[in-house]
């Protein structure tokens, strides 16, 4: 049987860069090599290439997504995005790249990264699911953060999170309790994007639910508690150990029902494919949607591997299943 050549995209274009790596770590080794031949391809702003494992580096041609190895030409038949976060995945622009070219690729396509990636048209875009929602304004660079201050206060009340419209990680957030922190963490967030975006914080517990696609049918995974020790769910709490995750998240059978249930109305009405995560904080008894990620991490202890486990299926048989789907999608299409 010849093996198919998958390309499994690394790095990207933001400081999401180093997580993308380590998930990437994590997904080649899960990937079945007896069935596919894995090019690690890591994208970076100056360049794409693939390096061996002698260090040795192939830039990638760009006019058809093709590596020359040893005089031969190596063609992808699907391009596999799990283990890149930020740009230019998770807002789409590569999709486009990919689409243009006719080369398969897992995870969401343009529209739905992009719409996700942005978290003040997400929230525009899913209000019609109903989904309870935070307050929220949006500053732009080019407005004083003396208006911006002035828009928050009028517009929302304290506390607040603080935060790029169009980043991941948690990058640039900031919780701000008083009317004096709002200008810092106008400017932490500006050095990540021209857009912030502000909203009231919901105090409650924060939760987040895998979502996937097998056999043609849209699924949500156990969902995680995350109990952090910084106060939020910020990139200490999320890749240095600051934080208890609790999977499967200890809630009643109603509530871990209701929650899915959002999870998958969102994951469809984003029109999100293969897996995303969605996020929420529960308050009282109404889970108030937060953010969806079209890549979530892929790291042996990221939330959707514990989830992934938790429903009783091995992680590795998990990604190579949603890898096949796609390419028994393509056959058929």
């Amino acid at each position: 049987m010849n093996k198919l050549n998958i390309a499994l995209l690394t790095g990207g274009f933001s400081a999401e860069s180093n997580i993308s790596l380590l998930s990437a770590v994590k997904v080649y080794e899960w990937i079945d090599k007896s069935v596919y031949n894995v090019w690690l391809i890591t994208l970076t702003p100056d360049e794409w290439f693939y390096e061996d494992e002698s260090g040795a580096k192939t830039s990638v041609d760009k006019n058809d997504f093709s590596i020359l190895i040893n005089k031969e030409k190596i063609n992808f038949h699907l391009a596999v995005f799990f283990p890149l976060h930020g740009p230019p995945a998770e807002d789409g622009k590569i999709q486009a790249y990919f689409d243009m070219l006719n080369i398969p690729y897992t995870g969401c396509g343009v529209l739905a990264s992009a719409i996700s990636f942005d978290k003040s048209a997400c929230k525009i875009f899913i209000e019609k699911t109903g989904v309870a929602m935070a307050r929220s304004v949006l500053c732009l660079r080019e407005t004083s953060l003396f208006d911006c201050t002035a828009l928050i206060l009028r517009s929302l009340s304290l506390p607040v999170f603080i935060k790029p419209n169009k980043n991941g990680s948690s990058y640039g957030v900031t919780k701000v309790l008083r009317e004096s922190e709002i200008e810092e963490g106008l400017i932490k967030a500006f050095e990540f994007d021209d857009e912030v975006i502000i909203e009231e914080y919901i105090e409650g517990r924060e939760f987040s639910c895998g979502v996937y696609v097998l056999n043609g049918k849209v699924i949500a995974l156990p969902p995680t508690e995350i109990i952090s020790t910084t106060g939020f769910f910020d990139y200490e709490a999320k890749y240095m150990g600051k934080s208890k995750e609790v999977t499967p998240a200890e809630l009643s059978v109603e509530e871990t029902s209701e929650m899915q249930m959002w999870s998958k109305k969102i994951f469809i009405a984003l029109g999100c494919k293969t897996l995303s995560r969605i996020d929420f904080i529960l308050k009282g008894n109404v889970f108030y949607f937060l953010e969806a990620n079209t890549t979530p991490g892929m790291t042996n202890e990221s939330l959707v591997p514990q989830q992934v486990r938790a429903a009783g299926m091995d992680v590795a048989w998990f990604i190579n299943s949603l890898i096949a789907e796609r390419l028994e999608a393509v056959k058929n299409a």
